[in-house]
């Protein structure tokens, strides 16, 4: 599995070529990888998802009906 360390948002003002702009990147096993460069300020969000085995979702569903 590969080893995501961090994912950063990084602001700019380039006030020679007058732009603001975002890159986006993130370092995967110790290495820089470029998501890309936006003119707008990207939102951030925390998703959890949790996998649940076959015979904990037939009880849920066993007791639900």
């Amino acid at each position: 599995m590969d080893k995501i360390t961090s994912i950063r948002i990084e602001e700019n003002f380039d006030e020679e070529n007058n732009q603001h702009y975002y890159w986006i990147y993130y370092f995967k096993n110790e290495k820089i990888k470029i998501i890309g460069k936006s003119s707008v300020k990207p939102q951030c969000y925390k998703q959890i998802a949790r996998y649940l085995k076959w015979e904990t979702i037939l009880k849920i569903k066993w007791k639900t009906d």
